[in-house]
């Protein structure tokens, strides 16, 4: 019965976790993929894993009230300091992707080098340069 029970709880969390990051993993795994001096470019349509149309950036100055009244309907999931994409598909919401900045940790982080706070592209045109210096990994428009 106690397997049982394990089972029930652990595959949700697997299958619930299976879409998290998608974007930072990609990116990633993009890089390791690269050859040294090649120039490493990352197509985003090419690794999400649904259907989109249209790619949102907020950075973490971003309020909440900012961000629903410039998408036109109000985010269920929010952080308030995380700087995040959200994916649209004939406007309405399919993904959303929120990282934090913490330079106090070591682990490997995604930033976008845009002076824009925020920017919203269609899915023909999220081509990025990935440049990466120690564990940052920056994502420059092309």
């Amino acid at each position: 019965m106690k397997k049982y029970i394990l089972t029930l709880i652990l595959i949700p969390l697997f299958f619930g976790c299976s879409n998290t990051n998608i974007i930072e993993n990609g990116v990633f795994k993009k890089w390791e993929k690269c050859k040294v001096g090649s120039g490493c470019i990352i197509d985003i349509a090419e690794i999400t894993n649904f259907q989109w149309d249209t790619m949102c950036f907020y950075s973490g100055s971003y309020s909440l009230d900012e961000i629903n009244r410039d998408l036109g309907f109000k985010l269920k999931e929010y952080t308030d300091i995380g700087d995040r994409l959200i994916f649209l598909n004939k406007g309405k919401l399919v993904y959303q992707e929120e990282w934090f900045t913490n330079p106090s940790e070591h682990s490997k982080e995604v930033v976008f080098n845009d002076k824009r706070r925020k920017f919203r592209l269609s899915k023909c045109h999220v081509k990025f340069r990935i440049k990466r210096r120690h564990r940052i990994y920056t994502l420059i428009g092309i």
